[in-house]
């Protein structure tokens, strides 16, 4: 199950792709494609965001699991 805080991320990153690629497209000043840039910037900052925490949520999951098991926690 995913959390909130992924579909957020998710939902942040789409939003700025798309807003990345439509000023692109359909900017004829200097500004719109400074624009499109830091958005596009902003996109893959977001996306090595959600990849890291993806892998620290399944490191989370792992540990709890180990702790969890039939021996009790782990030392």
């Amino acid at each position: 199950m995913h959390d909130r805080t992924m579909r957020w991320l998710l939902v942040a990153i789409v939003a700025c792709i798309a807003g990345c690629a439509l000023l692109l497209a359909l900017g004829r000043s200097n500004l719109a494609t400074a624009a499109g840039i830091v958005l596009g910037g902003t996109a893959f900052t977001l996306v090595l965001a959600a990849a890291f925490y993806a892998i620290g949520r399944s490191e989370d999951r792992e540990r709890a699991a180990r702790e969890s098991g039939p021996d009790g926690p782990a030392m």
